[in-house]
C-alpha cells in the first residue's frame, strides 16, 4: 500500500513539475509578431526605423548585426499604442549605420533572419531604384499581386502615395489595417529575405470623412489631426505629424511628402513650409514631391476643387525650385503628362506621373487625344519603377500583370505600340 502511495506522489510531483514548466514557458516566451514594417525618419544612408506589431505589453528585444558578422547586438523596443486594438506597436530606431550596407535583423519568436540595406551616400558610382504608386488595397489579393511584382524588381524601397488600406480612420475597419500590414510582411520582401522599406503619404481614405473641411471646428493641431487619421499617425513613423515632411537622402535626393486637404489645408502653413523646404534644397540633384490628389487628373474633373487648388498652389513652387518629376495618385488609373510649366506644355517643365492604381479597381480615363496635358493614360492597375543615376532619371511603369506599359525616356518599342 505504501508503495502505491509512493508512486502516486511521484506522479503528482512530475505532473506539477511539467505544468509549472509549461506555465513558465507560456508566461515568459515571446510570441511571434503579427507583422513588421520598415521605414525611415532620418537619412536612409545611415538610419532605419523598424516596427513590429504584437500583444506584448513590455518592451521586446530586436537582434541586429551587420550582414556577414556573427555577433548580434540587441535593441529594446519602444512600445506604442495601436488604435482600436489590443495589439501594440514595437519600434526600434537605429542610427550611425554605414551607407550602402546590408544589416540583418531577427524578431523575437521568428526563426527567419531578414535584412535591409542602407542607401548609397552619393550617386557618383551607384544608382537608386524606387517602386512608386498609390491607392493600394481595394482587395488584399490585388495588393499582394502588385507587391510581388514590385519586389521582383528589387527596388531599394517603396513609396505609397496615400489610400493604403482604405480604413477611413474608423475602428470598424481595423481588419483592413491588419490585412495591409500582413500583406506587406509577406510580399514586400525579396526572394533572399530583404525587407523593402516603405514611405507613405496621407490620402482621403486615411481620414474620417476624407477631408479636414468635412469637420466643423477643425483645428490645425497634432491632437485634431490624430482624431481625423488615427491609424496613419500611429502606425507610420514617417511622415508623422503634421502629415507632411521631407526625407533627405544624402545630398542628392529630397522626397517631399504633402497632404492634399486631408488632415491639413493646402494653403497657409503647409504651402509656406513647402516654399521654404524647396528653397533650402535648391542644390539637391533630385527633388520629388509625392501627394495624393492630382493637379493633372486622368479621371477626375480638371476643374474640380481640390485638383484646382493643388494645381494653382504647388506647381509654381515646384517650377521655381528645380523639380523635374512629381508623383500623383487618387484617380485609380495610370498617367504620365507632357512636361508642364505655367500650365502649358514646355520641354523644360515637370512630368506628373502616377494617378494611384497599385491595388484598386481601375476607372475610365479621359480621352488622351483630347486632354491637352496627357501624354499617356491607361485604365489599368499600375505602378512605376523610378531609377536615379547621377543627375538623370528614367522610369518604366507596369500594369497589374507585370507588363511594361510606359517608359521615360520613351521606349521605341512602346512608341511603336502606341
Amino acid at each position: 500500500m505504501k508503495f502505491r502511495y509512493y508512486l502516486l506522489a511521484i506522479g503528482l510531483g512530475i505532473g506539477i513539475f511539467i505544468a509549472a514548466n509549461i506555465y513558465s514557458n507560456l508566461l515568459f516566451a515571446q510570441n511571434p509578431p503579427y507583422t513588421f514594417y520598415l521605414t525611415w525618419e532620418d537619412d536612409p544612408t545611415s538610419t532605419i526605423t523598424i516596427d513590429w506589431h504584437s500583444n506584448e505589453m513590455e518592451f521586446e528585444t530586436l537582434k541586429f548585426r551587420k550582414k556577414g558578422t556573427e555577433a548580434w547586438k540587441e535593441f529594446e523596443s519602444t512600445v506604442l499604442p495601436f488604435p482600436f486594438s489590443e495589439r501594440l506597436v514595437h519600434r526600434v530606431g537605429i542610427q550611425g549605420l554605414e551607407a550602402e550596407t546590408a544589416y540583418e535583423i531577427k524578431f523575437s519568436g521568428l526563426d527567419s533572419i531578414y535584412y535591409f540595406r542602407t542607401l548609397p551616400a552619393t550617386l557618383d558610382k551607384s544608382s537608386l531604384k524606387i517602386a512608386i504608386g498609390g491607392d493600394s488595397m481595394h482587395r488584399k489579393e490585388w495588393l499582394e499581386a502588385t507587391n510581388r511584382i514590385a519586389a521582383n524588381y528589387e527596388p531599394d524601397f517603396v513609396i505609397i502615395g496615400g489610400d493604403m488600406a482604405y480604413e477611413n480612420g474608423l475602428a470598424e475597419n481595423i481588419q483592413r489595417i491588419y490585412d495591409w500590414f500582413d500583406a506587406y510582411s509577406k510580399t514586400m520582401v525579396t526572394s533572399d529575405n530583404r525587407i523593402l522599406p516603405c514611405i507613405v503619404a496621407i490620402g482621403n481614405h486615411e481620414v474620417v470623412g476624407g477631408y479636414y473641411n468635412m469637420h466643423e471646428g477643425y483645428e490645425q493641431t497634432d491632437a485634431y489631426r490624430y482624431r481625423l487619421a488615427p491609424y496613419f499617425y500611429s502606425l507610420f513613423a514617417f511622415p508623422g505629424q503634421p502629415g507632411y515632411n521631407v526625407l533627405d537622402i544624402g545630398d542628392y535626393l529630397s522626397l517631399i511628402i504633402l497632404d492634399t486637404e486631408h488632415s491639413n489645408p493646402v494653403l497657409g502653413e503647409q504651402t509656406r513650409w513647402l516654399e521654404k523646404t524647396l528653397a533650402d534644397r535648391k542644390g539637391v540633384l533630385h527633388k520629388i514631391p509625392i501627394y495624393h490628389v492630382p493637379a493633372y487628373p486622368s479621371v477626375r474633373d480638371y476643374e474640380g476643387f481640390t485638383q484646382t487648388l493643388v494645381r494653382e498652389s504647388w506647381p509654381p513652387i515646384f517650377e521655381s525650385n528645380g523639380v523635374r518629376i512629381a508623383f500623383e495618385n487618387h484617380d485609380h488609373a495610370y498617367k504620365r503628362t507632357f512636361p508642364l510649366k505655367n500650365m502649358q506644355i514646355d520641354q523644360s517643365g515637370i512630368i506628373y506621373v502616377g494617378d494611384g492604381a497599385w491595388g484598386v479597381e481601375p476607372r475610365d480615363i479621359h480621352n488622351v487625344v483630347d486632354t491637352w496635358y496627357l501624354k499617356k493614360a491607361v485604365k489599368t492597375r499600375a505602378f512605376t519603377i523610378l531609377t536615379l543615376e547621377g543627375r538623370e532619371f528614367s522610369l518604366i511603369s507596369l500594369d497589374g500583370e507585370g507588363n511594361v506599359i510606359d517608359a521615360f525616356p520613351e521606349s521605341p518599342l512602346l512608341m511603336k505600340k502606341d
